[in-house]
């Protein structure tokens, strides 16, 4: 079905014409599928897509420690910006657990990044509350804090105490959490375009010599920030990586090249390994040896 009025009125529309369906039912309609395809196909590897915030991790949750499967979202966008952190740290030469961490944007794909990068602190030799001391979301609502009514289970862990800022209720949109908080990394997965201004990131590159700032919401017309604007406001400083490709970009005499950090390039690799290797269950240890592994090919 679909939520759409405009397709269920289009008569050219071929789906069901209905709105989407949530719930036990939802979830009896996956569980015949996992398994039918699962017995029919005994070495399948299931990769989920597109599942949305309200339904993805649950799925992921329910069959991950007894099929190989993995979800986009919640996984590979983690992976990806992971490898291009990583990639990141060896051009500053510095290491991850001594960044704050901030994703605006805390859908699947916002929350699956900062577990991923989360796992990668506590496996740098962190406690978990030591790295969770370095994590901060923002959303529609602004800063998430933990005694909001409306957050995800995958948000909460993330979530501040209010007794942290002195100003706890103006933290209420990017701009103020980023004056607050002083993150060295920003992740965007809000689909909300052109929200990385300059302001913002000018805030950044006053505290920061080489900031990461990674607009990674696509298409073009949803992305946080051009990879152009985000060169031209930190004077060719800031480390880039894009959820968009980009041509080579001229900048005061050098030439840019901006990495894509799109879940494309990780997810057909890691369904041949696990394929290839025969694994009965996509494990955390595998997901993160293919982040580094593409982390060492960022020059």
């Amino acid at each position: 079905g679909s939520n759409r009025e405009s397709l269920l009125k289009d008569p050219f529309y071929l789906g069901n014409r209905h709105k989407r369906i949530y719930g036990d039912h939802y979830y009896d309609f996956v569980n015949r599928f996992v398994e039918t395809a699962e017995n029919l196909f005994p070495d399948l590897y299931l990769h989920f897509e597109d599942f949305g915030r309200s339904n993805a991790a649950t799925i992921l949750k329910k069959y991950q420690k007894t099929y190989p499967v993995f979800n986009d979202d919640c996984q590979g966008t983690g992976i990806i910006t992971l490898a291009g952190i990583l990639g990141a740290m060896k051009i500053n030469r510095e290491k991850l657990t001594n960044h704050t961490y901030m994703c605006f944007g805390a859908g699947t794909a916002g929350a699956g990044i900062a577990d991923r990068i989360f796992r990668e602190m506590v496996a740098q030799g962190l406690s978990e509350k030591e790295a969770r001391n370095h994590f901060y979301m923002v959303d529609k609502q602004g800063l998430l804090f933990d005694d909001m009514d409306d957050l995800t289970p995958e948000q909460k862990p993330f979530a501040r105490k209010r007794s942290e800022f002195s100003n706890a209720d103006e933290l209420t949109n990017l701009t103020a959490a980023v004056k607050a908080v002083h993150p060295t990394i920003l992740v965007g997965t809000s689909t909300v375009p052109g929200t990385f201004t300059k302001e913002i990131v000018q805030e950044m590159a006053s505290y920061k010599e080489r900031p990461m700032i990674f607009p990674l919401s696509n298409p073009t017309k949803l992305a946080e920030a051009t990879a152009q604007d985000l060169l031209e406001w930190t004077d060719g400083k800031a480390l880039i990586a894009t959820g968009i490709p980009y041509d080579p970009i001229e900048f005061k005499g050098i030439t840019y090249e901006i990495g894509q950090a799109n879940n494309a390039l990780i997810y057909p690799g890691l369904g041949l390994g696990v394929l290839a290797s025969e694994a009965k269950i996509l494990t955390d240890k595998m997901i993160s040896a293919a982040a580094h592994s593409l982390g060492g090919i960022v020059d």
